[in-house]
Parts: C-alpha cells; sequence; structure tokens
C-alpha cells in the first residue's frame, strides 16, 4: 500500500525563507563576531553619593587608560600591546593589539572634578561621584497643624526678642 502526503506549497516557501536568510548574514555578518563584540562588559553600581563603574581591562597598561567625563558621558579610551613570541605558529587569534574605545551614558550628571580611577588585578575601577543637585535629598512635609504651632513658635520668639532688646536699651539709658 502506498503512502499519500499531502502537498504543501508553505513549507517550501518558508525554506527558502531561511535559505535567504542564511545568505544575507553570510554575506553582511561574519558569523564569527556577534553582535556588540566590541563592547567590554562592565558594572555600573549606584550609591547615594556616587556611581561606579567597573570593567576588566586584562592586559592593559593603567599609563595608556584616558577617560573623560563631561555631563551624564563617560569615554574610556585604551590601548592593548600584545607581543607574539618569535617563529610561533598562530593557531587562533581572537586578542589583538589595538585601540578601543567604549562610551557611557550614565543616569545623571556626575562631578568631574572628583571623578577617581584604580586599576588593580586586570579591573578598572571608576569612582563618579553625583553633582549636588542630583543627589536625592529627603524633604520633611509638615501638615497645616504643625506650620501654625511653629509660626506661634517664632512670634513668641519675635516678641521675646522685642522685650530683650527693650531691656537692654532702657539699662543703656540708666546707665
Amino acid at each position: 500500500m502506498a503512502n499519500i502526503t499531502r502537498y504543501n506549497p508553505f513549507n517550501e516557501v518558508v525554506s527558502l525563507r531561511e535559505a535567504m536568510d542564511r545568505l544575507f548574514e553570510d554575506s553582511i555578518i561574519s558569523r564569527n563576531r556577534s553582535a556588540g563584540s566590541d563592547v567590554v562588559a562592565s558594572n555600573l553600581y549606584e550609591t547615594p553619593d556616587a556611581f561606579v563603574l567597573q570593567m576588566p581591562l586584562a592586559g592593559v597598561n593603567p599609563d595608556e587608560i584616558e577617560i573623560t567625563a563631561q555631563e551624564n558621558t563617560l569615554t574610556v579610551r585604551w590601548e592593548t600591546d600584545i607581543t607574539v613570541p618569535e617563529n610561533a605558529t598562530t593557531h587562533w587569534k581572537s586578542f589583538i593589539s589595538s585601540q578601543y574605545q567604549q562610551s557611557f551614558t550614565l543616569p545623571m550628571p556626575t562631578d568631574p572634578q572628583r571623578i577617581n580611577a584604580t586599576y588593580e588585578n586586570g579591573i578598572l575601577n571608576i569612582q563618579l561621584p553625583k553633582t549636588e543637585s542630583s543627589k536625592a535629598r529627603t524633604i520633611k512635609v509638615q501638615s497645616s497643624s504643625q506650620k501654625q504651632v511653629g509660626q506661634q513658635a517664632s512670634g513668641k520668639q519675635t516678641s521675646n526678642q522685642q522685650a530683650s532688646s527693650q531691656h537692654t536699651s532702657n539699662k543703656q539709658v540708666q546707665g
């Protein structure tokens, strides 16, 4: 007995579409590099007073790291210099000598005059103090009854100050 299967023309259209996608990706996008491979991994933490940015920069000379800050944008530039041993055969090469740059947009402005950077064990740590205007502050809300009590207390203070100044001026006149 023969098996009869129903012909579905859309099965071939989907495979043609996939083939076109693969053809386009292979000709435009290199399969060896994923999107964003030029971006160095980083961590950004926020404390009440500052942001802390951490970047792994293994093999980088700290003297060749340049940090530029402007308002809420931070740019880090660095250079790597890889030496290949003489008479060596390269089996793969994904880490090359080059100049790099990465920019970060911070959630709020920082104070560029107080930025501090340290480099230890291949990790760049950048302390980015917040500007005074961008720091969070707590505002105490007063009820209308607290406001009236405060005004009465300041009124009593004013009348006490007036009485004190009159008492002082009377002493001066008598003396």
